[in-house]
């Protein structure tokens, strides 16, 4: 009997971290309030191509976001701070394909909104929020019968806009809002707002990627990693004017690079360790050149990058139940004239929990709360420097469906409209989700 609940135990967890038997997509993600790296996702695919052999034959799609009331990419502390930059984004559709046995690898296709982020870490989703990504396409192939796969990745986001003496590309670009601290709301919300703004002035952008993962087998346990790295071109033109009196901003040599590995440890038959690092980087710089007024000449030296080390525990519960706890540090600085930003957490605690009440309903619980986090800003132009330091918490609920043992579909709640009922309740007319994505399989 002990043997066979270990079996059952096993099996569980299997299917608990492996995606094609449990609910998955970004509004999952966003309900669970982690880092996509945490979990196994079919999400992560963009981030660690290799791993798209796991996710043979499913089609998904992300009506985007509605709403911030229920919390969206990095929690706010209350969920109803208002950042419109992010709201009607992120819509897209995408497929992972293996359509018959002999098929080299699987294929991956996605459509999407707003250009990918290049990292999960915290603050590469908001930059270079481009509303006009053309493609991203990624592919991987198991190699042998010993746990070693391989993926590439290649993404595209171009635009372009021309007359008689204009050249715009991409053609939506405007210059960064930039926002100087303080403002109100705790480091979080103030460091959300401010990647929020500069990452909408976007580039047009060519990447490419590639990962390996490996699995292994110890102790009667199955264990994996995946590595993976992802590099883009940033381009930017800008050109008005007659010739000999016309100015021009052009990127300077602009690219982002990430780094992002992680780990699936089985420590026990129910219970997984995960370390996960993440480094990212993009060089936003741009090259001011004016043929009338050479005085006006100018460089500028817009740049970003992160960090984030962490390590969670999880654990299945009663057969297939899932709750995740762990601990993370991690930096962000910006430099973007005339600002100079860093945003540090020393440590993030998060956990998170999700529930089978019914084997087609699903409750999604995440919190976070950072022990010392510290917000350091410069205006470069007046000198004038402010540091805050807070705790900030944040925190998400979302609900899940499954509909005919084939789709999914996923939601991030908007936290009053569950204390309110919405209009029909209370006359409130709050919005009920601020995240939806579907998911069927075959």
């Amino acid at each position: 009997m002990r043997h066979l609940r270990l079996l059952v135990l096993s099996v569980a967890a299997l299917a608990c971290f492996i995606p094609g038997r449990s609910s998955a997509s970004s509004a999952r993600i966003d309900g669970l309030g982690l880092q996509s790296d945490y979990v196994q996702d079919y999400v992560n695919v963009w981030h660690y191509p290799s791993t798209i052999v796991r996710y043979e034959n499913l089609v998904y799609g992300d009506l985007g976001i509605k709403d911030e009331s229920g919390g969206d990419l990095p929690e706010f502390e209350d969920n109803d701070a208002d950042v419109p930059e992010l709201q009607n984004s992120a819509r897209g559709m995408g497929a992972f394909l293996k359509l018959w046995k002999g098929m080299p690898g699987t294929l991956g296709l996605a459509l999407n909104e707003n250009a990918s982020a290049i990292s999960p870490a915290y603050g590469a989703d908001f930059w270079n929020r481009n509303r006009n990504e053309s493609f991203t396409l990624a592919w991987g192939d198991q190699i042998g019968d010993g746990g070693l796969a391989i993926g590439l990745q290649l993404n595209r986001s171009n635009s372009r806009a021309e007359d008689d003496t204009d050249v715009i590309a991409p053609y939506d670009w405007a210059p960064a809002g930039i926002v100087v601290p303080p403002a109100s709301g705790n480091s979080r919300e103030i460091m959300n707002n401010v990647n929020a703004s500069l990452g909408l002035e976007p580039r047009n952008s060519m990447g490419f990627g590639g990962g390996v993962s490996f699995g292994w087998d110890s102790s009667n346990r199955h264990h994996t990693a995946d590595v993976a790295v992802q590099y883009r071109t940033l381009s930017l033109e800008f050109a008005t004017g007659a010739p000999g009196a016309r100015i021009r901003l052009e990127d300077d040599g602009g690219a982002a690079l990430a780094v992002n590995a992680r780990a699936q440890y089985a420590t026990s038959d129910n219970t997984y360790l995960t370390p996960v690092i993440n480094y990212w980087t993009t060089d936003m710089s741009s090259e001011l050149t004016d043929e009338a007024t050479p005085a006006n000449n100018a460089t500028f030296d817009n740049t970003v990058s992160g960090w984030n080390i962490g390590l969670a525990e999880s654990w299945v519960l009663r057969e297939n139940d899932l709750l995740t706890l762990g601990v993370a540090f991690g930096d962000e600085s910006v430099e973007y004239a005339p600002v100079e930003i860093s945003y540090t957490t020393m440590p993030q605690i998060f956990g998170a929990a999700e529930i089978h009440p019914m084997s087609w309903f699903h409750v999604r619980l995440g919190a976070s709360k950072s022990l010392i986090a510290t917000l350091e800003a410069e205006d470069t132009t007046t000198g004038e420097t402010i540091e805050i330091e807070d705790s900030p918490l944040g925190y998400t609920v979302g609900v899940g469906f499954r509909i005919g043992g084939r789709l999914d579909l996923d939601a991030v709640l908007n936290q009053d409209f569950g204390f309110t009922g919405g209009w029909v309740a209370s006359g409130n007319e709050e919005t009920p989700f601020s995240r939806l994505s579907a998911t069927y399989r075959w």
